[in-house]
């Protein structure tokens, strides 16, 4: 725990911006869990032979490809609102495969949108983190994989717990709505604290 302390304390120490990647961690890894854990029962339940699931997560990856332009990215519109896009990006993705059924192309389609968010928003972390501290940048970054890791434990103890009630289908339609929630929110916030500098200037 001490560790840990030490770890977070470039985050807190530098204000309340720099405690938004620490949020965003808690749920991006939470919802990419939740995916990934979930992903094979929903192919499970299509017509597509055991070697799909390999596919499916190779198309993962060569859709995240677009992870390279990250940091162009989050230098033409700013790595709050990058992160905000990845969080939409993932709720999309998790809301399709929540009402995927059997349906291949709709659960192919799922997986080639998560693969976009999935990559696009475990980089933009690290762009993020040494903006907002750049002298103690990696410090930052294993302080917000640190939340993550444990944001990624308990997400599927919790959903596991609560499937039972729900069912697959809503309990991957309620993810996508806390993911795009929180990417609404970062958006929104975004743009509060535009308008306040703006104001101030």
């Amino acid at each position: 725990m001490a560790g840990t302390r030490r770890l977070l304390l470039p985050l807190i120490a530098s204000g309340e911006q720099t405690l938004e990647p620490f949020s965003y961690s808690v749920v991006y890894f939470a919802v990419v869990v939740i995916y990934f854990t979930y992903a094979a029962d929903v192919l499970g339940g299509t017509d597509l032979p055991a070697i799909a699931v390999s596919v499916v997560y190779v198309l993962i990856g060569a859709c995240g490809l677009v992870a390279l332009a990250t940091g162009a990215m989050a230098g033409r519109w700013g790595s709050s609102r990058v992160a905000a896009m990845c969080l939409v990006i993932v709720a999309l993705a998790l809301a399709l495969l929540g009402v995927a059924g059997d349906s291949i192309v709709t659960t192919v389609i799922s997986a080639g949108v998560f693969g976009v968010g999935y990559m696009a928003g475990s980089a933009v972390l690290a762009v993020w983190t040494a903006e907002l501290v750049p002298d103690r940048a990696g410090a930052a970054f294993t302080a917000c994989l640190v939340v993550g890791a444990v944001s990624s434990v308990i997400a599927p103890a919790l959903a596991g717990a609560v499937i039972p009630a729900l069912g697959l289908g809503a309990l991957l339609l309620t993810s996508a709505a806390v993911s795009l929630v929180i990417g609404v929110g970062l958006v929104l916030l975004g743009g509060t604290r535009g308008s306040a500098t703006a104001l101030v200037a």
